[in-house]
């Protein structure tokens, strides 16, 4: 288990370094790619916003468990705002041990900080038509 450092520099990186917080299986590393007022849509269309409610559903996406890979389909980049679209897949297991795919889209919006990280403001992994 690998605790990520150093935090996306380019907006167009925010999607594999999702996907490698989420493969360390360390909730914090997916929790430090957030800015702390953020808003996630979860797949119920809830909005979660909170420091303690995004903790729990990343602890939920954690639960799922396996490898995910997720690739960045586009940037837009506006000051140091961007939009992002991606596509995202995580291979694990089901309850009986076979395999399972999950496949989604997702889309995101991420805003540069004053230190040069980009970090997520919005993100609603299920908010994309593929």
């Amino acid at each position: 288990m690998e605790k990520i450092t150093a935090l996306p520099q380019r907006p167009e990186e925010m999607n594999d370094f999702f996907a490698r917080a989420f493969n360390s299986g360390i909730v914090d590393n997916l929790n430090r790619l957030f800015e702390p007022g953020a808003k996630i849509i979860n797949k119920d269309g809830n909005l979660i916003t909170g420091k303690n409610e995004i903790n729990q559903e990343h602890i939920g996406l954690l639960k799922i468990g396996g490898k995910m890979t997720s690739i960045n389909k586009y940037c837009v980049v506006f000051e140091d705002i961007a939009l992002l679209r991606a596509d995202w897949k995580i291979v694990t297991k089901d309850e009986n041990g076979k395999n399972l795919e999950i496949n989604g889209s997702s889309t995101e919006i991420v805003r540069k900080q004053k230190n040069g990280d980009w970090l997520y403001i919005v993100d609603n992994p299920f908010g994309a038509i593929t």
